[in-house]
């Protein structure tokens, strides 16, 4: 494979990679969001129930913030737009040896056009899971606490 098409492989393969940590980031917090909105309406009932107002009105508030959050960050639909992404990344790989480097920049190029949203601190964890693949540790980027975190997350 010429240097052109190994560029090409590392960049699909960040892209993808990419995809993939934003998609299981969104599951992740999707999971987190329900549970504690489940739990915080389940608590506030259980105060209702057991006469205690400003408990039960405190967890009411929880409630109404982490379903108002799951609202607003709507991570199924990230979710899904991600696993699309990674589809289309997938299907260019897929065409490495098919076509010349040029044809292949021009698709990339192309791709990059209709993706989705990224959140940035993965960029550099999705950076360092490609390098690890591909056996160049020397090229690793430091991380940040945040993005270690995110990393965790995703």
């Amino acid at each position: 494979m010429d240097e052109d098409k190994e560029e090409l492989y590392f960049n699909f393969r960040y892209a993808q990679r990419l995809c993939q940590r934003t998609a299981r980031f969104y599951r992740r917090i999707q999971t987190s969001l329900v549970f504690m909105s489940l739990l915080a309406g389940s608590s506030a009932v259980a105060a209702l129930a057991a006469q205690l107002p400003a408990q039960s009105a405190w967890l009411l508030a929880t409630f109404a913030v982490f379903g108002c959050i799951q609202l607003a960050v709507r991570p199924a639909d990230r979710i899904a737009a991600n696993e699309a992404d990674m589809r289309k990344y997938s299907a260019l790989l897929a065409k490495l040896n098919l076509l010349d480097a040029p044809a292949l920049q021009q698709l990339l190029d192309e791709a990059r056009q209709s993706d989705t949203i990224e959140v940035e601190h993965l960029r550099p964890v999705a950076y360092n899971d490609v390098v690890l693949e591909i056996d160049e540790p020397d090229a690793l980027i430091p991380l940040t606490p945040m993005q270690k975190l995110m990393g965790a997350l995703a």
